[in-house]
């Protein structure tokens, strides 16, 4: 290398690599820096299209990840107890592997085995359409993944109105001038399901131009910045129904675009007609003229979006909250409209092409009955679906980068259900709390260490653009990409490679990427192998874009009604789910009981999930506390930094309080995540606990329309801990 202005596409080679972070959906531009092999420097990309330099920490924190001692670098084979392991050879393991999991599909057929797929391969090209495609391989392998305590509610509102639940909406950060964000902390998490770099700059010139309102129980880094409506925690129903209800009212819906565009739209109005303001207030907290002026202050402004993300999605009425949000934007006719509520364009997917994914509920789950989203069994099942007799009981599980044991509740069930499976195989980068009880653990790729193509997620873009980036160094160890070692294990089946229509007789197994060049082309932004002389190939954007190519200005909004699925494409503002839950939401008396206080979550920049905790730099200033209000703690005698007993119905906690008027009178709120006790020396030696574990396991518990775990709003008691009964 010569020139400081030049960059290498070797891997591994010395010199400056063009990259891009895919920890989040944000995807930001990366420089890695690399001598004798191994990446000594990560900063930002200056010129990279969308992102101009934006970087946060956990980018250059995945250094350490792909560096860490304790990180798996060889297949390791289970010894006589959990969490003890040996190495072993790719042949070893992937011949037994075959071996065994053929046993149990040829005695039990593929609905024996479950897929679970979680972070941080999920950010990866094509991972969740491989995966599936592995189970189907398999003869129809039950898939689970973090959807249902994550983003199953809104993908189901997403189906129930647009009749698409992959197609993500999200506001037109460029043009608008209001917004609205309820259950998100933009600052921590860059906006998740926006895929936008800048998002914080973004809500700056919105506030500037009209004002930015963040709706949350939590005076969060993102409320302190902008405009801040404290809520109780999961009643952000009642505000919405009551916003909509004063829309209606004062007669500020947008009736053409209703009448045009929608179907339902009565019924909506008529099913919000007893939700005023003032009944809304006592179930929510917030004033009722509040609740009127954020109504019209949404509907007066030229433009204007409603956007809600986790917390939206995990209380007791989540789908129902998620319908609200998309019918605020439509009924102020504010889809499909330049600063209002859009979709976008999938780089590697047909315009055209029908949606990809099983309606909603074509199938019910073995364990509770429940309506499959997306083709997904419900995640808490998991331990129920190994240990439950019966045709369909799983007896061989792949978990591919998750951590069921800490994601959903009792991690001890799950634990001692794994115990019970004839073959478990993690694919992982650490010995989790989950993977420390596989057969197998095969390790995993990160990111510097992989080809990628910027697809899935880059639909959410507001600035579309779409990125190649080649591997930075060589796979450390013997790790090895997700995609060929399902592959390998289907080829040592007998079984058709992934992706089976894009097999050709001199190439019967693909590669990965060759198959995402094939999909780019064909895509809206593509060549058409030749046919669009100006369109995209990987080659060309490895010699022409080598940051990214910056495809369109603007998401044209206009163009969302085309990815409308309803069969006469218009937008369903009224459901059968939507009139049970509404019936639901008036029957509910709202009363925790005497005492009690509502809990929900949170985290910090530097913590993703329960993956990142071994890297210092990221979790030095990071401790987990349970935030209390200083009139709940006054009333309950708990001094700051004491440890308090945490419990719900179903189980209980210690942690640390940390006394602290950010949180609204009758809540308390603690970081997930934490809890570790796997192969991850560092992480176990943090402080914390387990949240989820306040949570339900129980399937009656949770939303019956959707299967999302409950563990938002959930009511507890929280008491100071005697020191005689403390330890030591």
């Amino acid at each position: 290398m010569d020139s400081e202005n030049m960059f290498s596409t070797v891997p591994g080679a010395d010199g400056k690599h063009i990259t891009y972070c895919r920890l989040c959906e944000a995807q930001c531009g990366l420089v890695a820096q690399v001598a004798g092999g191994r990446i000594t420097k990560v900063g930002p990309d200056r010129d990279h299209p969308v992102s101009h330099g934006h970087l946060c920490v956990k980018g250059p924190g995945m250094v350490s990840v792909t560096y860490d001692p304790d990180r798996v670098l060889t297949p390791l084979k289970r010894g006589p107890a959990a969490g003890e392991f040996t190495p072993v050879s790719w042949e070893e393991a992937l011949s037994d592997i075959a071996a065994r999991l053929k046993a149990v599909i040829d005695r039990d057929g593929g609905e024996a085995v479950g897929i679970y797929v979680g972070n941080p391969a999920v950010f990866g090209t094509l991972h969740n359409s491989y995966a599936r495609t592995f189970g189907r391989a398999l003869g129809g392998a039950k898939i689970f993944n973090a959807v249902h305590v994550d983003t199953g509610s809104k993908n189901l509102a997403l189906e129930l109105i647009f009749g698409n639940p992959a197609n993500y909406t999200f506001p037109d950060l460029e043009d608008c001038d209001f917004l609205i964000s309820i259950g998100a902390n933009p600052m921590v998490s860059h906006m998740s399901l926006v895929s936008e770099p800048r998002a914080l700059h973004k809500l700056s010139e919105i506030h500037a131009r009209g004002g930015v309102v963040v709706v949350d129980p939590r005076r969060t880094e993102t409320a302190e910045r902008f405009e801040h409506v404290a809520i109780r925690p999961a009643s952000d129903v009642w505000l919405l129904a009551a916003m909509l209800n004063h829309i209606f009212a004062a007669g500020l819906e947008d009736r053409h675009y209703l009448e045009a565009r929608t179907t339902g739209w009565e019924a909506l109005r008529e099913a919000v007609r007893h939700i005023t303001p003032e009944l809304a207030a006592q179930r929510c907290g917030v004033d009722p003229d509040r609740i009127r002026g954020l109504a019209e202050r949404f509907v007066r402004a030229r433009t204007s979006a409603c956007y809600g993300r986790v917390g939206t999605n995990r209380g007791p009425f989540s789908t129902l909250t998620n319908v609200l949000i998309e019918s605020l934007n439509i009924v102020a006719g504010r889809f499909g409209v330049s600063g209002g509520w859009i979709t976008g364009a999938n780089p590697i997917i047909d315009p055209a092409a029908p949606v990809s994914v099983p309606s909603y509920g074509s199938a019910r789950s073995r364990v509770g009955n429940l309506p499959l989203l997306m083709g997904l069994t419900p995640g808490g099942t998991l331990a129920a679906e190994i240990t439950a007799p019966g045709k369909g009981q799983i007896r061989a599980l792949f978990v591919d980068s998750g951590n069921p044991v800490n994601a959903y509740p009792d991690g001890a069930a799950t634990s001692a259900a794994l115990q019970e499976l004839e073959l478990h195989v993690a694919i992982d980068l650490y010995v989790t709390e989950t993977s420390r009880y596989a057969d197998y653990i095969l390790p995993a790729t990160t990111f510097y260490e992989r080809d990628d193509l910027t697809e899935m997620w880059v639909t959410n873009a507001p600035r579309p653009w779409v990125q190649y980036s080649a591997a930075v160094i060589e796979p450390q160890g013997e790790a090895r990409l997700e995609y060929d070692i399902y592959s390998e294990i289907l080829e040592r089946l007998g079984l058709p490679g992934l992706f089976p229509a894009f097999a050709k007789e001199d190439n019967s197994r693909p590669q990965l990427m060759q198959i995402a060049d094939s999909m780019l082309r064909t895509g809206p932004y593509g060549d058409r192998f030749g046919a669009n002389p100006e369109g995209l190939t990987i080659e060309r954007l490895r010699q022409d874009f080598p940051h990214g190519a910056r495809v369109a200005e603007r998401v044209d909004a206009a163009g969302s009604w085309s990815r409308v699925r309803t069969q006469d494409g218009r937008l369903r503002l009224w459901h059968q789910i939507t009139s049970d839950e509404m019936d639901r939401l008036l029957a509910e008396d709202g009363s925790g009981g005497a005492g009690t206080l509502s809990l929900f979550g949170r985290r910090k920049l530097g913590s993703l999930n329960s993956w990142m905790h071994n890297v210092e730099r990221l979790v030095r200033s990071d401790k987990p506390t349970l935030l209390m209000h200083p009139d709940d703690a006054r009333d309950r005698q708990i001094a700051n930094g004491q440890t308090v007993r945490i419990a719900s119905r179903t189980a209980s906690l210690e942690v640390e309080v940390e006394i602290s008027d950010e949180v609204v009178p009758g809540s308390v709120s603690y970081p997930h995540g934490w809890g570790h006790d796997g192969g991850w020396q560092r992480a176990n030696g943090l402080p914390g606990a387990n949240i989820n574990q306040l949570a339900s396991a129980r399937p009656e518990d949770w939303e019956q329309v959707s299967g999302m775990v409950h563990v938002d709003g959930i009511t507890v008691t929280v008491s100071p801990i005697p020191l005689h009964s403390m330890p030591g």
